[in-house]
């Protein structure tokens, strides 16, 4: 493929991997813990990318429980804990994945992973996979000034790589990551296979995704 863009900016939860079944498997770990049923997989698999603390109080909030502020740090915690036991149990790369961004590397074009989970996590899924030394910077909740929807996230991105915002362009799974790009004043292109409780097309993105494996004809047609 030619090189259309100068640097693509990626979500990874719901756009590059499909970590829903361990984060809701951790989820259930917890719940179990705490003497209340498992929830089901189906209803939550679109809440995966909401990060812990949402998760959790969706979920007793759901069934009337309540905790003080200062019983939820530790909560999250052991949250997080089953999480990292697990993580790489049923977490997978969507299908096309890992051949479509070696491609799209290869071309000469940037990758970033622009998330709102944490680098630890983040860091360890990519070399988990091997996908590592595709990306040129990995911009996470704790290493960002500001975490997405803000502008600064994707801009810290831009930056790394040493693009612009009219030669770069996000792929990304909800409302958060659309509204991230517009922020940032950059293109951006919805996957309707993630997370999002809205339908791709209702995300105001440029462009709607089915499959991976058509990103770089997109990246090539999208003015």
């Amino acid at each position: 493929m030619r090189k259309q863009w100068d640097a693509v900016l990626l979500d990874f939860d719901g756009t590059l991997v499909d970590s829903a079944p361990d984060i809701i498997a951790a989820l259930n770990r917890l719940l179990v813990e705490l003497d209340h049923t498992e929830v089901n997989y189906d209803e939550y698999r679109n809440r995966a990318g909401d990060g812990a603390r949402n998760l959790l109080e969706q979920v007793l909030a759901a069934r009337d429980v309540t905790f003080a502020e200062a019983e939820w740090p530790p909560l999250v915690d052991r949250l997080l804990d089953h999480y990292y036991e697990i993580m790489t149990d049923n977490t997978q790369p969507y299908p096309a994945v890992t051949d479509t961004l070696a491609e799209i590397h290869a071309s000469g074009m940037a990758l970033a992973v622009c998330t709102n989970r944490t680098v630890w996590t983040t860091t360890r899924l990519l070399a988990h996979f091997g996908l590592t030394e595709l990306f040129g910077a990995v911009l996470c909740a704790d290493n960002v000034i500001a975490k997405k929807p803000d502008a600064r996230h994707l801009q810290e991105a831009m930056q790394l790589l040493g693009t612009t915002p009219e030669r770069t362009i996000m792929i990304g799974d909800t409302a958060t990551d659309v509204a991230a790009a517009r922020n940032a004043g950059i293109k951006v292109v919805a996957v309707s296979y993630g997370y999002s409780k809205k339908p791709a097309a209702e995300l105001g993105a440029d462009a709607v995704l089915a499959d991976f494996d058509e990103l770089p004809a997109l990246l090539a047609n999208l003015p």
